[in-house]
């Protein structure tokens, strides 16, 4: 391929790519998306241990651990467009899903419930679980935001 072929293709490439990329609201909705499923299974988790249950904890432990670990980060690093800052977008995504903690938190409970055929749970979620979750989100998103503002 001639010098000027591979620039053509260059160009192709680099225009598919840009096509792709997230505007900012759609980085957003993913980001929101990942940790919506990744908080209501992490709730699951903890309801489940907490009121002496086991089925069903293994699954929802690796899909918690798929969703922030994988998923939420190959978002972070997915091409953007329109907009630079991915931490601040990152963190209105946070503050969105924050924000509907109390229907994650039924959600899960109702699951739960459901799956194990229970009336009552004897334990309820508390703040603590609340907190080993978002640190859980951190410790995956904080690495990979730092690295997309070195680059």
């Amino acid at each position: 391929m001639s010098k000027s072929e591979d620039s053509v293709m260059a160009t192709r490439v680099a225009k598919r790519i840009m096509a792709m990329a997230y505007k900012r609201e759609d980085f957003k909705n993913k980001v929101e998306s990942h940790l919506t499923g990744a908080i209501v299974h992490f709730y699951q988790v903890a309801l489940a241990k907490k009121n002496g249950q086991t089925r069903w904890v293994q699954h929802w432990t690796t899909e918690v651990k798929q969703l922030v670990n994988n998923s939420l980060v190959a978002e972070i690093f997915h091409s953007i467009k329109g907009f630079k800052d991915r931490r601040k977008a990152f963190y209105e995504a946070v503050a969105e899903i924050k924000a509907g903690d109390t229907r994650y938190r039924g959600y899960a409970e109702t699951v739960i419930k459901r799956d194990y055929n229970l009336t009552k749970l004897k334990v309820p979620l508390d703040d603590k679980d609340t907190a080993a979750f978002w640190n859980k989100v951190e410790s995956a998103a904080l690495p990979a935001l730092d690295t997309m503002e070195r680059r």
